[in-house]
């Protein structure tokens, strides 16, 4: 930070962030600075209510985010206090507050009572709930793209507003491409609002993107450019040049474990726990690992074929026969029809007996390997964007061309069957819109599943793969879980037409509250489901 003879001179660019209206009617309620390192982002978050003076008004209130508590302590407090001790501002260690002097209070001895800055972290989301009840008149989030969307978007338009005309109700944030709020950083700010473009958001909130970079900041150390040449290029260009685009971000940006106002219904990903009925067909998929984690999810399928990850379990540096008897308790109880592991389980290493071989005999029950061939990562990512997509596809509308008839239905029926008489009349119908849309669902009980699917960035080096990371085993899972209940479905056709009529039966009880019709009903259903393969004609004589 550049104080010389007590001063604090902004950069050209600092000045055109400064210097954003804030007063109605032209009020710019959201801004971003920042692109590159090095471009003084920290400070002029510190300094933004200072230049403006609203530290002399006692009712002004800023927050000052980080994601977490260490951020805050090894970089923002020390330069807070190089910053507002200077205003005779104190610091509560406690609240992680400074206080300004209220005017005319200078050498009443008494404690500050004045205008407030608070240095607040949110490593989780839930921790937006401890600033409920503040009004909030400058919002400075820094480092924007380590915070989650939901963040943002929750004390950003909920908590920032003013009682007072003469103090602000504003967002000023900061931050630089990559982490795990890079994606929807990028298309809020620098990719809606290029720099100097100011546009108009929901609600008429005025927006805009101010670039600012390491060439910008004439107080930088010259040893820390060229640090950054050194860097990889894509990492380069990110945070040399503050290039978004170098940065390709989260991986499943489509995931949501919250509904947003603005979004349908079903674009949500993580819910309650309900009770999983019985029938619905439950399958084991996991990952093995001793110095890096075991992790293990249950998923059932419903009628309709979607799944839901109900429940996980995981482990670091427990052995086999440690973890295998909490499993193998649910699984005796739960009768899984699949019950899939990592491939790398079936390595010989020497042993005796191979991983695969070891979880087998400890859950008393064989168990599969996942097929990790040439692509399969890269495919795998693919069939989980698709489990998670909550956009229905483009409906084609069909062309006619040719006209009903129904001597040609009633022919398909009696000579053909009926699969292709239904084929015969869905061809002169046009396709449902997509309903059953996504096809995964997690329990909000599985926050390790949860937070790994949020974490996913792409592998720099292999752009279509998902980059490596410590704690990434739940990911390796979550493909083979979703290969494995997409090949399940595929297969067992027979078995899901009898659980939707199960289904069926289960809710015409509950509108009906006829249990002897139901148990009756369900009696015939399971008598018919498997019937017996008669050997030999009645009239045969066997020898």
């Amino acid at each position: 930070m550049a104080f010389s003879s007590g001063e604090w001179r902004p950069t050209k660019r600092q000045e055109i962030f400064l210097s954003l209206p804030w007063k109605p009617p032209f009020s710019i309620r959201e801004a971003m600075y920042g692109g590159g390192a090095g471009s003084a982002k920290t400070d002029v978050l510190l300094l933004y209510g200072i230049c403006h003076g609203w530290h002399n008004n006692p009712a002004f209130k800023q927050v000052f985010l980080r994601r977490t508590f260490p951020e805050l302590r090894n970089e923002v407090i020390p330069r807070s206090r190089q910053i507002y001790s200077k205003f005779g501002a104190t610091l509560n260690k406690s609240d992680m507050a400074w206080t300004f002097m209220a005017p005319g209070q200078a050498g009443s001895g008494y404690s500050n009572a004045g205008a407030m800055i608070f240095l607040g972290q949110c490593e989780n989301e839930d921790d937006v709930h401890k600033y409920d009840s503040m009004e909030i008149n400058l919002f400075t989030p820094d480092e924007l793209t380590s915070q989650t969307e939901f963040i943002y978007l929750y004390i950003g338009f909920t908590r920032v507003r003013t009682s007072d005309p003469t103090l602000p109700a504003i967002i000023r944030a900061a931050g630089m491409p990559g982490g795990i709020g890079h994606t929807w950083t990028s298309k809020r700010f620098p990719k809606a609002a290029p720099y100097g473009t100011v546009i108009r958001g929901r609600g008429g909130n005025l927006r805009v993107y101010v670039h600012a970079t390491l060439a910008d900041n004439p107080h930088i150390d010259p040893g820390y450019r060229q640090s950054l040449e050194a860097l990889p290029e894509a990492e380069r260009q990110a945070k040399l040049h503050g290039n978004w685009d170098s940065y390709l971000g989260q991986v499943f940006d489509e995931f949501r474990d919250r509904h947003y106002p603005d979004e349908p219904e079903n674009a949500l990903h993580v819910i309650p726990e309900f009770q999983i009925p019985d029938w619905w067909p439950k399958l084991v998929v996991g990952d093995w690992g001793f110095a890096a984690m075991t992790y293990i999810a249950f998923v059932a399928i419903s009628p309709q074929g979607r799944s839901y990850i109900y429940r996980e379990m995981f482990w670091t540096k427990t052995k086999i026969e440690e973890w295998a008897p909490h499993v193998k308790e649910l699984v005796d109880l739960e009768n899984p029809r699949i019950i899939k592991f990592c491939k790398s389980a079936g390595k010989e290493t020497g042993q005796e007996h191979t991983i695969q071989e070891q979880i087998s005999n400890a859950l008393g029950r064989p168990i599969e390997l996942s097929t990790n061939s040439s692509g399969s990562r890269v495919a795998g990512k693919q069939l989980v964007h698709e489990y998670l997509r909550w956009k229905p596809k483009h409906v084609f509308l069909k062309q006619k061309t040719s006209v009903y008839s129904e001597e040609t239905a009633m022919w398909m029926l009696r000579n053909r069957g009926m699969k292709d008489y239904k084929s015969y009349i869905d061809s002169f119908s046009d396709p449902e819109p997509e309903s059953n849309i996504p096809k995964l669902q997690i329990f909000d009980s599985c926050q390790v599943m949860i937070e790994a699917i949020k974490a996913c960035s792409y592998d720099k080096k292999n752009i279509e793969d998902i980059a490596e990371f410590e704690g990434d085993d739940p990911i390796d899972t979550l493909r083979y879980l979703c290969d494995t209940a997409e090949n399940y479905i595929g297969t067992a056709e027979d078995e899901f037409k009898t659980i939707q009529k199960r289904e069926q039966l289960v809710a015409k009880l509950n509108s009906s509250q006829d249990w002897t019709g139901f148990y009756r009903n369900m009696r015939t259903l399971e008598e018919n489901k498997i019937k017996p393969v008669r050997l030999f004609h009645r009239r045969r004589l066997i020898q």
